[in-house]
C-alpha cells in the first residue's frame, strides 16, 4: 500500500513556516526515496518523511503532518491492506481509533480483526485481555514506535500503560510470527505495532473533556507549538498531552483514576530528523475479585467479592475495598535519529522504561513466615489490633538501543540490518507492613531478576521482475539471565534460590509475493519464532536447568485483492508451536515420592482461516466484514487453548457526511474456554457505536476564537449482551461456585473537543 498524500494548505501559514515545511518534506523525502530503492515490503522504519504519492505509508509523514488533519481514506475505513506484503499484515487506521471511546485502552482497536478476543473484566480503561489466533499477550510482540514493550523478564503487557487512542496515527498489525527485520519477543501470536502521531505545523491548543457511564469523566489538553526555530538550522515542532481519566467502576466498590502525560518533538537536524518522546501513565484501580452467581443476584451491577466498610467493631476489614487495589506508574522515553547519507538510511533509537507500582491486599494472620529486614527468615506476628498489609512489588528499569541500516545493494536488491540491545532489571518483592505503624516488616519473597538480550537481524528484498518480491532474513536472539530469591536464600542459608542461565537460537524468515493480475497479488511466508523461558519458569517446582526456549514455525498463505469498490484478503496460517512449556509430575530414579517439575513436553497447533473485506460504495458509506475460523489446540494435553473460539464474525459499516460521521459494528464470537480449560465463555454477539460531528472553520467556530469543535457520542454493548469473561480460583468456602466476571453492561461516553 502506497501512502496518501497530505499536502497543508499554505494560507494560513506565515512565509516563514511555509519555508520550514518545504525544507523539512526536501530533507525528509531523501529518506522516502531511500525506502522506495530498497523495497523493504511490509518492513519499514517509522520515519518523518513526508509523502510524495498517493497511497503512501501513513506512518511516514512530515511534521506538515498534522495531529488534527488525517486522510479521509483512513477516516471512513478501519483497515487497509499492503498489497505488496509477504505475509499477513493489516493496517488498522487512525478512524478505528478515533472511533473508539477515547478514555479505552488502545488495544480495542483491534476488536474487529479475525480470529481476535479482546475482552476486560471491567472497564477497558484498566486494560483489556489480548488473544490473537489462541495465543495470549505475553505471546503477542507489542511495540510503540518500533520500541519493544513486553516485559523481557515475564513477557507481559499491560494494556492501559502507553498511549491514548487520541494519539495513534495507526497500528501495522501482524497476525503471525512476524518478519525477521521487526526486533521483538514472543511474537507467537503475532506483532502489534502501533505508531504515535507526529507534530503539527500549526500551532493549535486543544480542550478535551467528557463523560459517561459509570461516573466516568475525562479532561485534558493537547497543546501542538506549529514549528518553531525557521531560520535556526534546526526546525522543530513538537506537542504536549495532558489527560486525567476518572470512573466509579463496574463490578467494584473503588474508583479507578488515570492520568496521563506524553510529550513528541521532531527536529530537522542536517539530512535527517531527531524525535525525542516521553509517555508516562500513573493509575490506581482496584484488583476486584468479581462475585458468586448468587451474589450478583443479590447485589446487581456494584457485586465485588471484596466489600465492606475498612473498621468493623472497632478492627480493620482486610476485606475492605479499600485494602484491595492496585497502583502503578510507568514511564517511556526515547530518542531517535533517522538520516539519509547517499542511498544509506540509518537510524538509532535509545529508549528507557520505568514502572513502579504495587497491588494492595490485606491478611488477617497472626503469625507469618517473612524475610525481615535483619536478614533473618522466620516468623514475623501480625500487629496488635492490625493487619499485615500487603504489597506486591513490582520495580521495572528497562533501558536498550535499536540501531537500524537500509540500503539498496543493486537496483533491485535491498537490504535491512540491525540490532537491537536490551537490558532489563525487575524486583518483585511481597511486603507486608503494619496497618497501624506502617512499618515495613519484611517479605514473602524477593526476587530481583536482570536479563540481557542481543538480537542482530538482517532481510533482504529482492525484486527480480516488476511482479515479483522475494524476502529472506534471519534474527539471533542471544538471552542472559540472572535472578535471586533473597528469601530462599535466608530460609536455606545457602545458595538455594539463586539462578543463571543463557541461551540463544536462531529466527529465519522467508516470504515471495506475486501480481497475478491487476489488483490482485498472492503471498506466501515461512517464519520460525522462539522466546526464553520466563522468569519464575526456572523454580517453580523443582529447578529444572535444562529448561529451554520455547519454538514455533508459523506457515501462511494468501491472497489480497483490490477491485476499486471492493477489496481486502484472504490469509490461511497454521502454528506449529513444539517446546513449550509444561509442569508434570515423575518420580526420580531410586525415589519413592514424586516430584512436579517444568520441561519443554508441550506441543500445540494453531490454524485457521481469516478473510477481511472493504467496500467502498459510494463517497458517503463504506463497510467491513471480516471472518475468522479457527482451530487452537493443545495437542499435547488434548484441550483447547483458552479465548480461541472456532468463530469471530464483525460487520459494520461507516456513513460520511459533511461534518458528521456515523458508526456501527457487529462482532460475534463462538463459545470458547477460559484458562481451566472446561469452564465456558458463552458465545456472545456485541454491537457498538459511535457518531461525531465536527464544526471546521466558519463564521461561527471562528467568530469563537476556535479552529474546530468536534462532539463525539459512544455507545458500548448497544444491546446490553452480558456474559462471563471470567472464572476465578473459587470463592472462600464455596468450591462449586467459583468467581465469576460479567462483561460491561451497555455504557455511554459523550466527549468533546475545542481546538483553538
Amino acid at each position: 500500500m502506497k501512502p496518501a498524500v497530505h499536502c497543508p494548505s499554505q494560507n494560513p501559514l506565515q512565509r516563514s513556516n511555509l519555508k520550514l515545511t518545504v525544507a523539512l518534506a526536501l530533507a525528509f523525502g531523501t529518506a522516502a526515496q531511500a525506502h522506495a530503492q530498497t523495497s523493504l515490503g511490509e518492513v519499514q522504519a517509522q520515519g518523518q518523511t513526508s509523502a510524495t504519492k498517493p497511497g503512501d505509508s501513513f506512518f511516514l509523514k512530515a511534521p506538515s503532518g498534522t495531529v488534527t488533519v488525517i486522510p479521509e481514506s483512513q477516516l471512513n475505513t478501519i483497515q487497509q491492506f499492503n498489497p505488496e506484503a509477504t505475509q499477513a499484515q493489516t493496517e488498522i487506521t487512525a478512524g478505528q481509533f478515533q472511533s473508539l471511546d477515547p478514555t479505552d485502552s488502545f488495544t480495542r482497536g483491534l476488536e474487529n480483526m479475525p480470529n481476535v478476543v479482546v475482552s476486560s473484566d471491567g472497564d477497558s480503561m484498566n486494560g483489556d485481555t489480548v488473544y490473537i489466533n489462541g495465543f495470549g499477550q505475553n505471546l503477542i510482540n507489542w511495540t510503540l514506535d518500533g520500541i519493544p514493550l513486553n516485559d523481557n523478564g515475564s513477557y507481559a503487557f499491560y494494556t492501559n500503560e502507553f498511549i491514548p487512542t487520541r494519539l495513534i496515527a495507526g497500528t501495522r498489525y501482524f497476525p503471525g510470527a512476524a518478519s525477521a527485520a521487526i526486533p521483538g519477543l514472543a511474537a507467537f501470536g503475532g506483532s502489534v505495532e502501533t505508531y504515535s502521531l507526529n507534530p503539527s505545523a500549526k500551532p493549535s491548543v486543544s480542550l478535551l473533556g467528557g463523560y459517561g457511564s459509570f461516573g466516568k469523566y475525562n479532561f485534558g489538553t493537547l497543546v501542538n507549538s506549529g514549528l518553531l526555530g525557521a531560520n535556526s538550522g534546526a526546525p522543530t515542532s513538537l506537542w504536549f498531552y495532558a489527560n486525567k481519566t476518572h470512573s466509579d467502576g463496574y463490578f467494584d466498590n473503588t474508583p479507578s483514576d488515570q492520568k496521563q502525560y506524553l510529550f513528541k518533538s521532531v527536529t530537522q537536524l542536517g539530512t535527517g530528523a531527531l524525535t525525542l518522546f516521553y509517555t508516562q501513565n500513573n493509575q490506581k484501580f482496584n484488583y476486584y475479585g468479581g462475585c458468586t452467581k448468587a451474589d450478583y443476584a443479590k447485589y446487581g451491577d456494584t457485586c465485588n467479592v471484596y466489600r465492606g466498610d475498612p473498621v468493623v467493631n472497632g478492627k480493620q476489614n482486610g476485606l475492605s475495598p479499600t485494602y484491595n487495589y492496585n497502583q502503578y506508574q510507568n514511564w517511556l522515553t526515547y530518542a531517535k535519529y533517522e538520516a539519509t547519507f547517499g542511498k544509506v538510511t540509518v537510524s538509532n533509537q535509545l529508549y528507557y522504561y520505568r514502572g513502579n507500582g504495587y497491588s494492595g491486599g490485606a491478611y488477617t494472620n497472626s503469625t507469618y513466615n517473612l524475610l525481615q529486614p535483619n536478614g533473618v527468615y522466620g516468623s514475623v506476628k501480625a500487629p496488635v489490633g492490625g493487619l499485615f498489609m500487603s504489597h506486591g512489588i513490582n520495580d521495572t528499569r528497562r533501558w536498550g538501543n535499536i540501531f537500524k541500516l537500509t540500503t539498496p545493494i543493486t537496483d533491485n536488491l535491498g537490504l535491512e540490518a540491525g540490532i537491537w540491545f536490551n537490558k532489563n532489571d525487575t524486583t518483585h518483592d511481597q511486603q507486608f507492613i503494619s496497618s497501624t505503624t506502617g512499618q515495613y516488616l519484611g517479605s514473602v519473597y524477593k526476587e530481583p531478576v536482570s536479563t540481557k538480550l542481543y538480537e542482530p537481524y538482517f532481510n533482504f528484498t529482492f525484486k527480480p521482475t516488476d511482479r515479483l518480491t522475494l524476502q529472506a532474513g534471519l534474527k539471533y536472539l542471544k538471552t542472559e539471565r540472572d535472578f535471586i530469591d533473597y528469601a530462599a536464600v535466608a530460609k536455606s542459608k545457602g545458595t538455594a534460590g539463586q539462578y543463571s542461565s543463557s541461551f540463544s537460537t536462531t529466527m529465519p524468515s522467508l516470504g515471495v509475493n506475486y501480481k497475478l493480475a491487476q489488483g490482485i497479488n498472492v503471498y506466501a511466508n515461512y517464519t520460525r519464532n522462539s522466546n526464553p523461558p520466563q522468569y519464575n519458569q526456572y523454580y517453580t517446582g523443582t529447578y529444572n536447568p535444562d529448561l529451554a526456549p520455547q519454538k514455533a514455525t508459523t506457515y501462511d498463505a494468501g491472497v489480497i485483492y483490490d477491485f476499486g469498490m471492493w477489496s481486502g484478503g484472504v490469509d490461511v496460517f497454521r502454528v506449529n508451536f513444539d517446546d513449550y512449556i509444561q509442569s508434570f509430575s515423575y518420580t526420580p530414579p531410586g525415589a519413592t515420592q514424586s516430584i512436579s517439575i517444568l520441561a519443554n513436553v508441550g506441543k500445540a497447533v494453531n490454524e485457521g482461516i481469516a478473510w477481511q473485506n472493504n467496500f467502498q460504495i459510494d463517497k458517503n458509506w463504506s463497510a467491513y466484514a471480516n471472518l475468522g475460523l479457527l482451530n487452537a489446540q493443545f495437542t499435547s494435553a488434548k484441550v483447547p487453548m483458552p479465548y480461541s473460539p472456532h468463530s469471530t464474525m464483525a460487520l459494520g459499516g461507516i456513513y460520511t457526511v459533511g461534518p458528521w460521521r456515523a458508526k456501527l459494528g457487529v462482532r460475534h464470537t463462538s463459545e470458547a474456554y477460559w484458562t481451566d480449560f472446561k469452564s465456558p465463555i458463552p458465545a456472545h454477539t456485541i454491537a457498538d457505536a459511535s457518531l461525531r460531528y465536527t464544526w471546521k472553520g466558519g463564521d461561527t467556530v471562528r467568530g469563537l476564537g476556535l479552529q474546530k469543535v468536534s462532539v463525539g457520542f459512544n455507545v458500548n454493548n448497544l444491546f446490553d449482551k452480558r456474559y462471563i469473561t471470567k472464572y476465578s480460583t473459587g470463592f472462600p468456602g464455596s468450591a462449586k461456585d467459583p468467581l465469576i466476571k460479567y462483561n460491561l453492561p451497555r455504557s455511554y461516553y459523550l466527549s468533546l473537543e475545542a481546538q483553538f
